[in-house]
């Protein structure tokens, strides 16, 4: 089971689980309080937490707005 460090702005999270990054970046998007703060990529990697900085062609980059809109978030 792939465990995940997932980041977005002042969002940090380990998940593991037995699902696709996409997936895990959508159940951890549910995580996020009222102070988080979220860039306009989340970050996933296997290996620690990563960010615009620091990733690289291991790290899967996604675009905030495609996963809160497939976790069914209104975002206007």
């Amino acid at each position: 089971m792939p465990k995940y460090y997932i980041s977005s702005g002042t969002l940090e999270l380990i998940y593991s689980c037995n699902k696709s990054e996409h997936d895990a970046a959508m159940d951890a998007i549910w995580e996020t309080n009222d102070n988080d703060q979220l860039d306009e990529y989340i970050y996933i990697d296997e290996r620690g937490f990563r960010d615009y900085l620091s990733s690289d062609g291991y790290t899967k980059v996604l675009r905030t707005t495609s996963i809160l809109k497939d976790a069914g978030w209104n975002i206007e």
